[in-house]
């Protein structure tokens, strides 16, 4: 991005710089860029923004990006999270999905409104809050490797996990989706799309334990329409020990051995 040609050499006002920004497109910048284009040192740029921040025109979700706040956003103190996610996980260098019950949502079978916005992540970044928005970042392996959807938004794009992996997902974090109960109210709805792959999310499931795959099929089997035999014979070929339904449940009560899972937990969804 050349700042000095956008704005003909021209500098900028700090208390115009957000609507510039706007109206040229710009959804987000990092504090050289924002320097150049108001003509001063870098040093100086965090003192300009105060008045900016304060009046919620501009938000930084880590230090040395700043995003525009559009106007129907102020009372949020940021856009959409889906907005800038691209934007942030580019600036901090590591690959991304949007994922768990912020891909439910978007998929509109987010059960409950979720409270945090969910990303998985190449490695390490500590969660944070952008405005009204609660990150969570989840270091994950393989995913350059895992099926994503790429999906518009309206300042750019973003990539969310796929129906697929967005099951497993769920199958295999219990607790990063809110407890059995709350993964079955998602497997419901996220399987009643006609366009859910059971080949594809079969290879998809050799990325993940076993016991995610087990989990997966038996709820598909118990709760939904879906004919999950072709992950059940996939599931046949991986040895291992039998798996728990719920990995924070009680003790085993009965033994599915179809699935081969230990059901250590009533499950009751709510749909």
């Amino acid at each position: 991005m050349n700042m000095n040609d956008l704005c003909n050499g021209n500098r900028v006002k700090a208390s115009d710089s957000v609507n510039w920004l706007l109206s040229n497109g710009i959804s987000s910048i990092t504090t050289e860029e924002y320097a150049a284009i108001l003509g001063i040192p870098t040093t100086q740029l965090p003192q300009r923004m105060a008045a900016l921040k304060h009046r919620k025109e501009i938000v930084s979700p880590a230090q040395g990006l700043w995003i525009p706040i559009p106007p129907e956003y102020m009372s949020w103190g940021a856009p959409p999270a889906m907005e800038y996610i691209d934007a942030l996980m580019c600036y901090l260098h590591a690959a991304y999905y949007v994922g768990w019950l912020s891909a439910a949502a978007w998929y509109g079978a987010a059960y409950h409104a979720p409270q945090v916005f969910q990303v998985a992540t190449s490695r390490a970044i500590r969660g944070r809050e952008v405005g009204r928005t609660r990150f969570q970042f989840y270091s994950r392996n393989h995913i350059q490797q895992l099926t994503l959807q790429k999906v518009e938004t309206k300042s750019g794009s973003a990539y969310v996990s796929n129906r697929e992996t967005t099951l497993m997902d769920i199958a295999n974090d219990i607790g990063i989706v809110g407890g059995i109960d709350n993964a079955v109210n998602l497997i419901i709805e996220l399987s009643e799309d006609a366009n859910l792959n059971m080949e594809a999310l079969t290879r998809l499931s050799a990325m993940y334990p076993v016991t995610a795959s087990r989990r997966l099929g038996y709820l598909l089997e118990c709760y939904t329409d879906v004919d999950a035999e072709e992950l059940h014979t996939d599931c046949r070929k991986r040895e291992a020990a039998t798996s728990l339904l719920d990995p924070q449940g009680g003790r085993i009560t009965a033994i599915n051995k179809r699935w081969k899972l230990g059901i250590n937990r009533e499950v009751s969804p709510d749909l």
